[in-house]
């Protein structure tokens, strides 16, 4: 898996000592949510192990420790970006780049229409798509069940707010092209009026 800037970042720092949920936080700059998003997924694949206990106050799990996995360990050395090209060239069929590339197109389209959205949806909306990005950009790392999960939590973020940026129309039409080459079944509107 090719991991992304942020990833990276959050695997040396938890590497230079600080394992806890908010020495991970305070050193990336980022809040609780989104720190626990990215240790859930980078668990997830394997490259660290988190503890939590759940804190009846918050009424959330609490990161107490963050640790490196071997592979978490391994991926802190970077590989060459050639290696990184030249192994996706020999994975992707000539075909299905064309199909790819009209994926990441359409990806790349809504990027800025995610970006719009008010605050709050936007900060938790950019993550997933970076995600499913990053997970379509790389042919080895595609992983159907992801890609479906990123693609849903997208969708389950921007669609309810997706009107106040001007763009629903092309992010549903998007959408709609997505949703059928990720092979996800979700009902979309018609019309955008339907989504207030």
């Amino acid at each position: 898996m090719l991991l992304n800037e942020k990833q990276q970042r959050i695997l040396s720092i938890i590497d230079a000592g600080h394992t806890t949920g908010e020495g991970i936080a305070d050193e990336i700059g980022s809040s609780m949510q989104m720190i626990r998003y990215y240790l859930d997924t980078l668990a997830e694949d394997g490259y660290l192990k988190v503890a939590k206990v759940y804190d009846n106050a918050t009424r959330e799990f609490q990161v107490v420790r963050a640790y490196l996995t071997d592979k978490g360990k391994a991926a802190l050395v970077k590989v060459a970006p050639d290696a990184v090209v030249q192994t996706i060239e020999q994975t992707v069929a000539p075909t299905a780049s064309n199909e790819m590339e009209l994926i990441i197109q359409a990806l790349d389209r809504v990027q800025p229409i995610v970006e719009a959205l008010p605050s709050d949806r936007a900060e938790i909306a950019c993550v997933y798509l970076e995600d499913l990005q990053n997970e379509m950009k790389v042919a080895y790392r595609r992983k159907p069940q992801r890609i479906k999960a990123y693609f849903l939590a997208l969708l389950g973020t921007a669609l309810p707010a997706i009107q106040q940026t001007g763009r629903a129309d092309a992010f549903v039409e998007d959408a709609r092209f997505l949703a059928d080459k990720f092979g996800v079944t979700v009902k979309l509107p018609e019309n955008v009026g339907d989504l207030s």
